[in-house]
């Protein structure tokens, strides 16, 4: 999984968001967060694949923000639009949600 952060602060997801990956994931999205302002705004277009641990990640950095900030998910795959949409997610992730 490759993270980048563009000049607008957006933060993008290259790869595949899975319970592989979701160590390494955590730790740079913490380290990138300590920095960033209370509205952090994700690019999921470059997620090929997303399991429950990647959804669960999204769920808990929802949780994190819902109090005292945003979360905004600018753009996904079609394919996880299916699986957000198929698990029930896509309900629980709505306001953050384009």
């Amino acid at each position: 999984m490759q993270i980048t952060v563009d000049s607008a602060g957006v933060i993008h997801f290259k790869g595949n968001l899975v319970v592989s990956t979701i160590e390494n994931v955590h730790s740079t999205l913490e380290s990138l967060l300590e920095r960033s302002s209370r509205v952090v705004t994700l690019d999921l277009s470059g997620v090929n694949e997303i399991d429950i641990a990647g959804l669960q990640l999204l769920y808990s950095l929802k949780m994190t923000f819902e109090t005292d900030g945003a979360l905004r998910i600018r753009a996904f795959s079609p394919t996880i639009g299916d699986i957000l949409g198929a698990s029930g997610f896509g309900i629980a992730l709505k306001e953050a949600l384009p």
